[in-house]
């Protein structure tokens, strides 16, 4: 089983149960919080240490000949981010289960209090961002194949590691011989030196499905 979050508590019980976790569009930086909070949990619990197999990192992609076309097609992914994360209120701030309830009150606010860590969703602050933002933020690799690898192992390396890139590759105004190319120069130029995914101990996975 797969489990899309970024959430410390419920990434630490995935680890005590040996799901894998994935995390989408939340960047190094929140991924390596899951991903230490998995670990740790296991640890915790006398488990093995997981293998990579159980982390997974998603993020937009485009792959070009070059850098420039690899930026500029790459940047229509980004109607993914300036669209539908856009929610309305019962869907963003009021559905039960959504938040924990210790900052469910905070996100009730139309303005978070100054100050305040449960400001609002993690996506909200994704909405109009630049290509060039998001590929800082981690949240999009774009370039000629050299670029994009470099880009996917920056992250890897931040984050700790993950055996499943979940590559985000056709979204928005790109055409079809577009997203065809970008696919598969991914798959051509790119996923081949990728590291494979480390296994985790099949003893470990049975014990914390127990």
């Amino acid at each position: 089983m797969w489990a899309a979050t970024g959430d410390p508590e419920t990434s630490a019980e995935l680890g005590r149960r040996g799901m894998i976790n994935a995390l989408v569009l939340r960047g190094p930086e929140a991924s390596k919080r899951a991903f230490d909070a998995y670990r740790d949990a296991r640890r915790a619990a006398g488990l093995t240490a997981p293998g990579t197999d159980r982390f997974a990192y998603a993020a937009l992609c485009y792959v070009g000949e070059t850098d420039e076309e690899g930026l500029r097609v790459g940047s229509k992914t980004l109607w993914f981010l300036n669209t539908s994360l856009k929610q309305s209120p019962q869907m963003s701030k009021f559905l039960p289960g959504r938040m924990s309830p210790e900052v469910a009150a905070q996100n009730y606010r139309t303005q978070p209090r100054p100050g305040s860590q449960a400001a609002s969703r993690p996506g909200q602050s994704l909405i109009g961002i630049t290509a060039e933002q998001a590929i800082a933020r981690g949240i999009l690799c774009a370039g000629n194949p050299d670029t994009v690898y470099r880009q996917i192992m920056d992250i890897y390396e931040k984050v700790g590691g993950f055996g499943h890139f979940i590559f985000i590759g056709r979204s928005g105004f790109l055409d079809h011989r577009e997203a065809e190319k970008g696919i598969r120069l991914m798959a051509k130029e790119v996923l081949p030196r990728l590291p494979e995914a480390t296994p985790t101990p099949a003893a470990a996975s049975a014990r914390a499905a127990e």
